[in-house]
């Protein structure tokens, strides 16, 4: 054996060179902390903390990476501060579970939203019941696409899922503590979308409509009602008796803050329907006090009596746009009456046939190059 130092030839078993004094054996350092304790180092004069903290998976280009991560606390003075905080996980969480997620944002920034966003996400939240009770973090993306398919044949009801669930992603990953990194909603495959577009009732539809109200049908008078106040379903289910004042409806719009401050005005002749819908349940507060099932129950049954085409109910609204059209309305008066904020919106409301559109076009001659209406 050799000195390191001067290269004297050492003896076994020395363990000082006798001739420049250097230590042939180092000190054995005894191991102070456990493992998961966290460790210090000096950076500049301050210490910095760092934690055993733990370990994730990230999907990189197509493959599932194990990662590591360990959080850091600078500024101690000492090491023993320093240290402290290292050995201290009561920081560190792993992931709350879906149902704990919900219960904080359904209380929380849910509240922001329009009513009909809050019930679709409340079923959305039913409908997402088979992984509920799981963390997040152990949820795959497996399971949360067999939630999609097995609950939702169509668009919508599984977007409110995964817009649901991108909403619980977005707040389990604002932690800095979190293990989650990733959200998995975006990679949801929904059910096609298909665009139907709501075709209005003709007027010989309407006709049969009133001919059932005024046979006695009080069902028909609630969609007479739509149909000449361009109100949708939603609006009608929640219309407090005391947000009507005549023929006047205020603060009962839905979806934008325009529908929400506008005023909805019933036509003069339908102050007998009114009242005879006041009268529909005299002790109730609401002028059609009935759950959203019943009332398509209703709706579709009265519409049959009439012996007309089965149209939704949002049919309703699209035939007071076309009416309004056809009376030759200016195109800003429409926008005001379907209370809209983009005027490009109430395109799709207003249906004209070509012998109605041919009457606009001859209503007008052409004298001298200029238009003149007759």
């Amino acid at each position: 054996m050799i000195c390191k130092k001067c290269q004297y030839e050492l003896q076994e078993g020395w363990i000082v060179c006798p001739v420049c004094g250097t230590r042939t054996v180092k000190n054995r350092s005894t191991k102070k902390r456990g493992n998961g304790q966290g460790t210090a180092k000096k950076r500049g004069n301050t210490w910095t903390g760092i934690r055993a903290g733990y370990s994730y998976l990230e999907e990189i280009d197509g493959e599932m990476v194990l990662k590591r991560k360990r959080p850091t606390k600078g500024g101690f003075k000492t090491k023993t501060e320093a240290l402290l905080w290292a050995s201290d996980d009561t920081e560190i969480v792993t992931s709350p579970k879906l149902i704990e997620l919900w219960e904080s944002y359904s209380k929380n920034d849910m509240l922001k939203l329009s009513h009909d966003k809050q019930v679709a996400y409340k079923i959305a939240r039913k409908r997402l019941e088979p992984v509920i009770n799981k963390r997040i973090d152990l949820i795959t993306l497996d399971e949360l696409q067999e939630v999609i398919n097995s609950a939702c044949d169509t668009y919508y009801p599984a977007k409110d899922i995964r817009d649901l669930l991108s909403n619980l992603y977005q707040r389990a990953m604002a932690s800095n503590t979190s293990i989650v990194k990733q959200n998995l909603s975006k990679f949801l495959v929904l059910p096609d979308k298909k665009e139907t577009e709501a075709e209005p009732f003709t007027q010989e539809e309407v006709t049969k409509i009133w001919d059932i109200y005024h046979r006695g049908d009080i069902i028909a008078g609630f969609t007479l009602l739509m149909i000449y106040t361009g109100m949708m379903p939603s609006e009608l289910m929640r219309l407090e008796k005391s947000m009507i004042n005549e023929l006047e409806i205020r603060g009962v719009g839905a979806k934008t803050k325009v529908r929400r401050k506008a005023v909805i005005v019933i036509p003069s002749f339908m102050a007998p329907v009114m009242e005879a819908l006041m009268n529909y349940a005299p002790k109730n507060t609401k002028l059609y006090p009935v759950n959203k099932d019943r009332f398509y129950e209703q709706y579709y049954a009265s519409i049959e009596r009439a012996g007309v085409r089965k149209l939704p109910p949002y049919s309703c609204r699209h035939t007071y746009g076309t009416e309004m059209v056809k009376a030759g309305l200016h195109p800003a008066m429409v926008q005001k009456l379907l209370r809209h904020s983009n005027q490009k919106t109430q395109e799709k409301y207003t249906h004209l046939t070509v012998d109605e559109e041919r009457k606009a076009v001859d209503g007008v001659q052409m004298v001298d190059n200029v238009p003149v209406n007759h």
